[in-house]
């Protein structure tokens, strides 16, 4: 395993947890402890956080602070919010096209935790403009129907290729 690979877990657990109302998981933050030392990463932060227990979240948030000092360097970051929003948001997208997360909850984490609301500009509006069509469906139809979420798959796809890559 690479080291970007062994890293990936650790990154998006650290770019989650500064996000608004974001339900800190010990055990998100402990697999990807596992996972970096798995594939090769060393810091005697990361060991420790590697064996909390799941009640440990004071611990853990300590840890994680200083797992990313120890690893800054490579960890390579988004320095703003916006950076932060674009990286969480290919995850989402992945866990999308991946069969992980509800289309719904995706398009709505998405258009409205991730995308600026005032920024019609962003790459990220389109799914917005998705999910009002979902809600709509959602209303009238009980749910989005199977081509408007294979439209969703395909938004995804087009910018993860696209604007997201």
């Amino acid at each position: 395993m690479e080291l970007n690979e062994a890293l990936e877990p650790l990154r998006r657990v650290l770019l989650e947890r500064r996000t608004v109302g974001y339900p800190e998981s010990v055990g998100a933050a402990v697999e990807a402890a596992r996972a970096a030392l798995a594939g090769g990463v060393d810091t005697p932060s990361l060991w420790e956080l590697g064996v909390l227990s799941d009640g440990e979240v004071l611990e853990a948030r300590r840890l994680l602070a200083e797992v990313e000092q120890e690893l800054w360097p490579v960890l390579r970051l988004p320095a703003t919010v916006e950076g932060r929003d674009l990286a969480l948001a290919r995850y989402c997208l992945r866990d999308l096209l991946d069969g992980r997360i509800d289309p719904l909850v995706a398009a709505g984490r998405i258009g409205f935790e991730l995308c600026p609301a005032d920024d019609p500009g962003s790459p990220l509006w389109p799914v917005r403009g998705w999910l009002y069509r979902a809600e709509d469906q959602e209303e009238h139809c009980g749910g989005p129907t199977k081509e408007l979420v294979a439209e969703l798959h395909d938004l995804a796809a087009q910018l993860l290729a696209g604007p997201l890559s």
